[in-house]
Formats: C-alpha cells, sequence, structure tokens
C-alpha cells in the first residue's frame, strides 16, 4: 500500500575553497514498504534544477540508495564506511561518481521517520565535497 506523506530534504555540501552550499526541499512524496525495503518515491521539480526526473529512495537495513529516472539519470548508494561508485548522465555524457559514507542513520517506517547520511563525494576520481543530506518524512495532516 502507498501512502502519501511530506518528505523534507535538508543537504548541505562544503567545497575547498567555497562557501558551503545549503538546499531545503519540502515536497509531497509516495511511501511504501516492499520486500523488507522502504521507498520514498517524488518527482523534481524546477526548484531543484532537475525537473522532468523522478527520485526514488530506498532504504533496507544499514544501505540507502538514491535512484533518478528521467532527465538526470543517477544511481547513489550510501553504506556506513563503504565506498561505492556510480554513474551520473549529464546532457555532456557521463561521469564516475563515488560516495564514501562515513555515517548513515535511518529510522524510517510506515509511520514517518528520519534520514541522516555524512558522506563525501568524488566526481572522476577527484574529491569535490563532503555532504550531509537529512530527509524526514512526516504523515499529511488530516483535512477538515
Amino acid at each position: 500500500m502507498k501512502k502519501e506523506v511530506w518528505l523534507s530534504i535538508t543537504s548541505t555540501q562544503r567545497f575547498e575553497g567555497c562557501d558551503v552550499d545549503k538546499v531545503d526541499l519540502v515536497t509531497a512524496a509516495k511511501l511504501y514498504q516492499r520486500r523488507g525495503k522502504y521507498y520514498i518515491v517524488y518527482d523534481e521539480s524546477e526548484l531543484t534544477g532537475m525537473e522532468g526526473s523522478r527520485t526514488t529512495v530506498r532504504l533496507g537495513g544499514n544501505e540507502a540508495s538514491v535512484v533518478r529516472t528521467g532527465s538526470c539519470p543517477s544511481e547513489l548508494l550510501f553504506a556506513e564506511n563503504e565506498r561505492h561508485v556510480g554513474l551520473y548522465q549529464t546532457p555532456y555524457g557521463a561521469m564516475t561518481i563515488s560516495t564514501h559514507t562515513s555515517h548513515l542513520k535511518n529510522t524510517v517506517s510506515m509511520d514517518g521517520g528520519h534520514l541522516v547520511i555524512d558522506y563525501t563525494l568524488e566526481v572522476d576520481h577527484s574529491l569535490v565535497g563532503e555532504n550531509h543530506l537529512e530527509m524526514t518524512v512526516a504523515e499529511l495532516p488530516n483535512e477538515a
């Protein structure tokens, strides 16, 4: 059974020699459970610069993945103390993206919850920054 939820996302990126870049987003999403994993699905908008893409966050155990389909297809995998390599498609070609997760905490269930991930990001084997991602899944308020 799919459930409509509110999804709050805060992403903080630190790049060497640059100011901290912080993005906050609140959007409607769908939450469901399948084969012991939780899935959060939402459509990207103009605000994220990825209009026409759909994002699926898959949560299971001590792992999380973020899969985008549509105009900017990509897949990032996060597992505490592990490095994972993926491919990121752009209009200019594909790039190798690597994540090294230093911290991952997931409390998401069908009642809502939180996901926190701290990780570094490499593009084509060059470190580009440190990232902190927080997602909060909350039930929609009851309509009167």
